[in-house]
């Protein structure tokens, strides 16, 4: 009787679309996550600008990879502009934003990656400022995967991730790779790509773009050098 479809309004004080996102919990917490995710889709229908079902099938979308990096991309970013700038739920929308254009190229470089990164780390200070100090294993796991992707120099996995630095593989292939600055796949006359001298790893269209990245490849470069050896 409660879910009458005529009534928008349940009870008084309980609207359609908030019993749906309810009822997406209940179900995640039992496992149906198809039953979940139709809950979510219906509470959107009802109103699109429900950030918060949105932003909870954002994370199921990306955490059981339901859809690709660019459609995940896509809706996080649409999520951080319409919340605050002091939303609790910021880290992990940036989080998300930073992994996925490091693992998709057509969505930015590794620069890009970077500040998404950045953000990230100001959206987690600026929310334990407001809601107090975590321990390292309080933070939301995709924090952490973001914290680890951007820290861990060892990882070969996350190197290759990349775009921009190139990588022999296994079996001896190099892997495809793009200007680190700018994304290109080809130098201005149609050439290949110029390699920097000390990693001869990372690749660049053209001195001017190898210049201007410099000071955010600088660090990479040293991790380049001391892992390719």
């Amino acid at each position: 009787e409660i879910e009458a479809p005529d009534c928008p309004v349940l009870g008084g004080c309980l609207t359609r679309k908030a019993l749906l996102y309810q009822k997406c919990s209940l179900r995640m917490s039992l496992g149906d996550i198809k039953g979940a995710m139709k809950d979510l889709t219906k509470a959107l229908k009802i109103d699109e600008f429900y950030t918060q079902a949105r932003e909870s099938r954002a994370c199921i979308w990306a955490s059981r990879n339901l859809k690709d990096d660019g459609t995940v991309h896509a809706e996080f970013s649409r999520i951080i502009s319409e919340h605050h700038v002091d939303d609790r739920g910021n880290e992990v929308a940036y989080a998300f934003l930073a992994i996925t254009t490091l693992g998709d190229p057509s969505l930015g470089t590794f620069r890009d990656a970077k500040a998404w990164y950045d953000k990230m780390l100001a959206a987690s200070k600026r929310r334990d400022e407001i809601y107090g100090k975590r321990r390292e294993d309080e933070l939301p796991p995709t924090v952490r995967k973001a914290q680890g992707k951007f820290q861990d120099g060892g990882n070969f996995e996350i190197l290759n991730s990349i775009p921009g630095v190139e990588i022999v593989t296994m079996r001896g292939k190099t892997t495809k790779r793009i200007c680190l600055k700018c994304g290109a796949k080809t130098r201005a006359d149609g050439g290949k790509l110029s390699k920097c001298i000390k990693c001869k790893s990372a690749s660049y269209c053209s001195r001017e773009c190898q210049v201007e990245d410099w000071k955010e490849h600088k660090q990479l470069c040293k991790i380049l050098n001391k892992e390719l050896k």
